[in-house]
C-alpha cells in the first residue's frame, strides 16, 4: 500500500511543526534556566537585603514567556496531530477510490477477455468465403502473430488457376 499524497504533505508539514516544536522548546528551557538565575539572584539579594522589584518583575516575563512558549507548543501539537487524523481519513478514503478503481478495471479486463474467447470461438467455428472458396476456420487466432489459421479443400487445379487474396492478417495456404 502506498502513501497517498495527501498522506505525504501531512508527514512534511508533521516534520516541519516538530522543527519548530523542538526550536520553542530550546527556547522555552533557555528562558527557565534564566528564571531559575533569577529566583537565585532574588532570594541572595532579598537576604542581604537589597531591592528586588525589578528583578522580580523580570521573572514574571520570562516565565510568562516560558508558559506562552509552552502553550504555543501544546497548540502546534494539537493542530498537528489534528492534521494527521484528517490525512489518515483521507487517505483511507484515497485508497478506497484505488481499490475500487483498480477492482472496476479489473472487471473491464475480464470483460474484454471473455469477449476476446467469444469472438475466438466465433471464429474457429465459422467459414471463410476466399475467391469464391468456402474455408473452414480450424483454430483460433496465432497468439504470436494473430493470424487465422485456415484449412481449405479446392477441387485439383492448376497452378494458373488458383488465385489468392489476402488482406489483414489473414494467412491462405492453398494446395494444389
Amino acid at each position: 500500500m502506498a502513501i497517498s499524497n495527501v498522506m505525504t504533505r501531512s508527514l512534511l508539514s508533521a516534520s516541519s511543526a516538530m522543527k519548530q516544536v523542538r526550536a520553542q522548546e530550546g527556547i522555552k528551557k533557555q528562558m527557565e534556566g534564566k528564571a531559575g538565575v533569577l529566583k537565585a539572584e532574588i532570594k541572595q539579594d532579598s537576604g542581604r537585603g537589597g531591592d528586588t522589584a525589578k528583578k522580580e518583575e523580570e521573572l514574571a516575563a520570562v516565565e510568562k514567556k516560558a508558559t506562552d512558549i509552552g502553550n504555543m507548543q501544546m497548540n502546534q501539537m494539537a493542530e498537528m496531530n489534528k492534521n494527521m487524523n484528517e490525512a489518515s481519513k483521507a487517505d483511507a478514503e484515497e485508497q478506497k477510490r484505488a481499490e475500487k478503481l483498480e477492482e472496476q478495471r479489473e472487471k473491464k479486463r475480464a470483460e474484454r477477455k471473455e469477449h476476446l474467447e467469444e469472438l475466438q470461438e466465433k471464429i474457429a467455428e465459422s467459414t471463410v468465403s476466399v475467391d469464391g472458396a468456402e474455408v473452414a476456420v480450424i483454430s483460433s487466432p496465432d497468439a504470436k502473430s494473430g493470424e487465422v489459421h485456415l484449412d481449405e479443400v479446392i477441387a485439383p487445379t492448376s497452378a494458373a488457376e488458383v488465385k489468392t487474396a489476402s488482406t489483414g492478417s489473414v494467412t491462405v495456404d492453398v494446395k494444389v
